[in-house]
C-alpha cells in the first residue's frame, strides 16, 4: 500500500501580524497568571494553610502539593506541625493565643 495523499488537508497559511501579536500577549498572560497562582498557592501553604483547604479554592491536592513544593513548601517548622500530634498541636495554640 504506500502513503496516502493528503487531499484533504488545507495548505499551510501564515499568520497575520496583527494575529501572531495578540496570540503572544495573550500567552504572556497566561504565564504570568499561572506563576502568580504557584505563587499565590505556595505562600498560603507556607503561612500555615493546610493543602485541603486550599485544594478547596479549585485546585486538586496533588496540584496544590506540587505547587508548593516547586517553590519551598514544606519548611522544617511546617513538617515539624504536620508531625506533631492532636495534642501538642491544641498545646501550642492554646499557649500562642495566650502569649498573644
Amino acid at each position: 500500500m504506500g502513503r496516502l495523499p493528503f487531499d484533504g488537508v488545507p495548505d499551510s497559511r501564515e499568520i497575520g501580524s496583527a494575529d501572531g501579536e495578540r496570540i503572544r500577549l495573550a500567552l504572556a498572560g497566561v504565564q504570568a497568571a499561572q506563576d502568580e497562582l504557584e505563587q499565590s498557592v505556595a505562600q498560603a501553604l507556607l503561612n500555615g494553610a493546610s493543602v485541603r483547604a486550599v485544594a478547596e479554592l479549585g485546585l486538586s491536592p496533588n496540584t496544590v502539593q506540587k505547587y508548593g513544593r516547586a517553590h519551598g513548601w514544606p519548611t522544617d517548622l511546617n513538617r515539624a506541625r504536620f508531625d506533631e500530634s492532636k495534642w501538642d498541636r491544641d498545646e501550642r495554640v492554646m499557649r500562642d493565643e495566650s502569649s498573644g
